[in-house]
């Protein structure tokens, strides 16, 4: 087989210009290399358990080992498009933003925007994506703290628009998003939205959002009942987050990131220690689990 292999991948190579001594050097040492790793799994402690798991089970990892291996070891995995709501440890939101806060670190590479339910009264025309890449307790932290975010990507959108798709040119790397719906287009002739009760759907036209049939507020929120007395007319509940307006989801191509932040003051060098203790925590838990878990498959 290696003299098979070695003969069909030097003809290969001298059809790419290579002398043929060079590939048949080239080969000869990938062959060794191959056959050194072989050598090296086939002699480790807990190949036959591995083998004998793999007639019983399907085995796909290598769970009985008890030297430890950090995440970022593993082969780079490709992006996946996975939902912002997968991603989210915690959402907070003002009258037109909406800030998540990632349950990991992770680096965006683009995604999609969709959008349903649109009404003309009052339509998105552009969207602005932020970035903050420091770990926070709270996702409250970051509002109104726009000297903390990065302006990654704007997003025009045409009116009527569904989809929207976008990329980043540079990969962004983020703990945490801010979602800022911008600008509006100007509403069609006609289009403008009359003020209706949530409860019994009749106009209302008193100034202070007083239904007359049923005195219910017409400014509450239809999902929680919230009003936001400071903005009205604002786009988002900055409750709950529902949009009467348009129905959003975001999509995103994403992938684990271990790229972090500098520690720059005391209270994020407490927070950052407090995690790592409960980390390992949490590992040394697991740890013990397996090695009970081994012991118990080792003695069959």
């Amino acid at each position: 087989l290696p003299a098979a292999a070695s003969a069909a991948a030097s003809g290969a190579v001298t059809d790419a210009g290579l002398p043929p001594h060079m590939a048949s050097h080239v080969m000869d040492s990938f062959v060794a290399a191959l056959r050194a790793q072989h050598q090296l799994l086939s002699a480790h402690p807990n190949a036959g358990t591995y083998a004998a798991l793999g007639s019983l089970v399907e085995v796909d990892g290598h769970y009985l080992e008890t030297a430890p291996a950090h995440a970022s070891a593993r082969p780079e995995a490709a992006p996946t498009q996975v939902k912002l709501e997968s991603l989210q440890a915690e959402t907070k939101f003002t009258e037109n933003c909406q800030i998540v806060r990632l349950s990991a670190s992770h680096t965006l590479h683009g995604g999609v925007l969709r959008i349903a339910d649109v009404r003309r009264s009052m339509m998105v025309a552009s969207i602005r994506l932020y970035a903050h890449n420091k770990p926070v307790a709270d996702a409250g932290e970051l509002k109104g703290r726009w000297d903390l975010w990065r302006r990654v990507k704007t997003l025009p959108v045409a009116a009527g628009q569904a989809e929207v798709r976008f990329d980043f040119s540079v990969p962004v790397v983020a703990t945490n998003l801010l979602i800022e719906y911008a600008t509006f287009h100007e509403p069609a002739v006609g289009a403008s939205e009359k003020l209706q009760c949530p409860r019994c759907s009749r106009s209302v036209a008193d100034r202070h959002g007083i239904c007359r049939h049923c005195g219910d507020n017409a400014y509450q929120c239809r999902h929680c009942r919230n009003i936001n007395y400071e903005h009205l007319d604002a786009f988002l509940c900055n409750e709950c987050g529902f949009c009467k307006h348009s129905r959003f989801e975001w999509l995103l191509q994403v992938r684990p990131s271990y790229v972090v932040e500098r520690i720059t003051t005391e209270a994020e060098k407490k927070r950052l220690v407090a995690m790592v203790e409960a980390e390992l925590e949490s590992a040394d838990r697991r740890h013990g689990a397996l090695a009970s878990h081994r012991r118990a498959i080792e003695a069959l």
